[in-house]
């Protein structure tokens, strides 16, 4: 019994946003870097005058070093005294850019490293069984667990109360919005059919069957049935 193929659609296209927004990290250490720099050039300044420096003015020569070493230091006073007070605000603005960019790096950790789907406790029996026939070092028994997985769909439709002879019939009055991992559905219900109808002459690997159950994971556990 043949059933109908749905084409399978193209992945979405997604750009880059690499560049559109600068990284926290480097917000951070560009902000520090600028207030040591500017702190370090007013300390070597104030160093320079207080020790006496080169700056002469005929016979007031000292008068004039006094006068500009107070003015100068009282300046920094002020200066110390802002920072105190800018002190906490600084704090709590490196806190909310570390927030952000731990949560940066979290959103790349999922797009960049994706889990691969494996063997994993289950309360569903005949999911459980499917799982130990994957596991199997037996070529017949992957074969097996996706023919049963496929049978565990063809309920799952059923139990949607949708109409049809064949699984492809049901799939084609599915609503996208009502079943997010249609399109994992069908690619795997297409690999049923070229075992069904190839039997033993398909040629599968255990990798292959690894990813192919998975497809059926993600359906089964949209609908909580595992």
């Amino acid at each position: 019994m043949a059933d109908e193929k749905k084409p399978e659609a193209k992945p979405p296209v997604v750009e880059s946003s690499m560049f559109s927004h600068p990284d926290p990290f480097v917000e951070i250490v560009w902000l520090l870097l600028s207030i040591f720099f500017i702190l370090y050039l007013i300390n070597g300044f104030i160093n320079l005058i207080s020790s006496g420096g080169t700056i002469s003015f005929g016979s007031e020569q000292i008068n004039l070093r006094e006068y500009l070493t107070l003015l100068f230091w009282k300046i920094f006073t002020y200066i110390q005294y802002t920072a105190i007070l800018l002190s906490p605000l600084l704090v709590i603005a490196i806190v909310y850019l570390y927030k952000k960019l731990s949560i940066l790096r979290m959103a790349e950790a999922k797009l960049l490293y994706v889990e691969e789907t494996g063997p994993q406790g289950y309360n569903n029996p005949q999911w459980e069984r499917i799982l130990s026939h994957v596991e199997s070092i037996n070529e017949n028994d992957w074969r097996l667990a996706i023919l049963e997985a496929d049978i565990m769909l063809n309920t799952l439709l059923d139990n949607m109360g949708l109409p049809g002879d064949t699984i492809a019939d049901k799939l084609k009055m599915v609503e996208k919005s009502d079943f997010v991992t249609i399109d994992n559905a069908w690619e795997a219900h297409k690999i049923r059919n070229q075992i069904a109808h190839e039997g033993a002459t398909f040629v599968i690997n255990q990798h292959e069957v690894r990813r192919v159950i998975g497809l059926y994971q993600t359906v089964f556990e949209e609908f909580r049935i595992i």
